[in-house]
C-alpha cells in the first residue's frame, strides 16, 4: 500500500490548483506576447523545440497527476505517474542514439529501456521499502512502454499514466 504524505484531499486540492495554475500560464503566454518572451527566456533551455509554439510536457504531466490521483487513487497513480517519469525520458534518450527499425518514428529499443527503467525505478522503491512486486506491476509497466511508441495524438505525458492507470486498474479489480 503506497501512502502520501498528506491527506489525500488537500493533496488533490494542491494538485489541481497546480495543473489549473500551469493550464492558465500556457493560455495567457500564447497570448501575451511578453510573458512568452519571459517564460522562453527561463525555460527555452529545458524545452523541447515543439514546447515552445505548443503546450509543455510539465502541463500535461500536472493534469495527468491530478487525474491518476482523481480516478485511481494514489496506489494506481504513484506507480504510473514514475513510470512516466523514468520511463519517458530513457526512451527519448536510448531511442534517439539507437539504430534499427522505427515504429511510427519511434525506436522500438527506446521502448524496451522504457519498461527496463520503470521497473528499475519501482525496484528501486519496492528495496527502500515502499512499495510491493505484483504481475501487475509488471504487466502495467509493459503497457505504459507500449502506449509511449503508440502513435496516439496526444501528448505522451498525459497518456501513458491515464491510459496505464485504466489498465492498472482493470487488473487489479479482475483479479481480486
Amino acid at each position: 500500500m503506497l501512502a502520501l504524505a498528506i491527506p489525500e484531499r488537500p493533496y488533490l486540492f494542491l494538485l489541481g490548483s497546480g495543473a489549473l495554475l500551469a493550464v492558465a500560464m500556457e493560455a495567457w503566454r500564447f497570448r501575451a506576447g511578453p510573458l512568452n518572451a519571459w517564460f522562453l527566456f527561463l525555460f527555452a533551455p529545458i524545452l523541447k523545440a515543439t514546447e515552445k509554439e505548443e503546450i509543455t510536457g510539465a502541463t500535461y504531466f500536472l493534469l495527468a497527476a491530478f487525474f491518476s490521483f482523481f480516478f485511481y487513487g494514489a496506489d494506481v497513480a504513484i506507480p504510473v505517474l514514475l513510470f512516466v517519469s523514468v520511463g519517458d525520458p530513457v526512451a527519448g534518450l536510448v531511442g534517439a542514439r539507437a539504430p534499427g527499425p522505427r515504429l511510427w518514428g519511434k525506436s522500438p529499443v527506446g521502448s524496451v529501456a522504457f519498461f527496463v527503467a520503470a521497473l528499475a525505478a519501482w525496484a528501486i522503491m519496492s528495496a527502500v521499502g515502499l512499495a510491493d512486486w505484483t504481475w501487475a506491476i509488471v504487466a502495467t509497466a509493459a503497457f505504459a512502454a507500449a502506449v509511449e511508441i503508440t502513435p496516439i495524438p496526444v501528448d505522451d505525458n498525459l497518456t501513458i499514466p491515464l491510459l496505464s492507470g485504466a489498465f492498472l486498474t482493470l487488473l487489479t479489480v479482475a483479479w481480486r
